[in-house]
């Protein structure tokens, strides 16, 4: 989401739109970085980009897909943008277990949270892993 590093990483990927995942919940996994979880009654707020092949081989590397960090697959998200359901790549961690993140890597999360304007009422859900999981949080 962080519009800087998309720029670095992606240059001329185009932003769409914010999008919701319903029945998934955000956690950070035992590496210190983002991923989103199967979890009833919970949503998962973030965005869509036009991408060409050279992005998603960018962002397949960062994201360590070869290296079995991340892998890609193909779930169905809300548009914001005209309430419309539409398939979309969600990279999803390998890693279930819950961690900490460093400061720097939280401060660029919320970065992005706040440069693709998600609701005010979730980016508390995002800060709130700041020092691991919430109390809310159980397997």
């Amino acid at each position: 989401m962080n519009l800087e590093q998309m720029a670095r990483r992606c240059p001329g990927a185009q932003l769409v739109s914010r999008a919701r995942l319903s029945n998934w919940r955000y956690f950070i996994n035992g590496n210190g970085y983002a991923g989103i979880e199967e979890f009833s009654g919970s949503e998962v707020w973030g965005c869509l980009w036009s991408l060409n092949s050279r992005h998603w081989e960018a962002l397949d590397e960062y994201e360590g897909v070869d290296g079995g960090y991340y892998e890609k697959k193909i779930l169905k998200v809300e548009r914001d943008s005209g309430n419309e359901e539409i398939d979309a790549w969600v990279y999803l961690s390998n890693d279930y277990d819950y961690g900490i993140p460093s400061s720097e890597y939280q401060a660029i999360v919320i970065r992005g949270a706040k440069d693709v304007n998600l609701s005010k009422s979730y980016i508390p859900v995002l800060e709130d892993w700041a020092h691991g999981a919430p109390t809310s949080y159980s397997k």
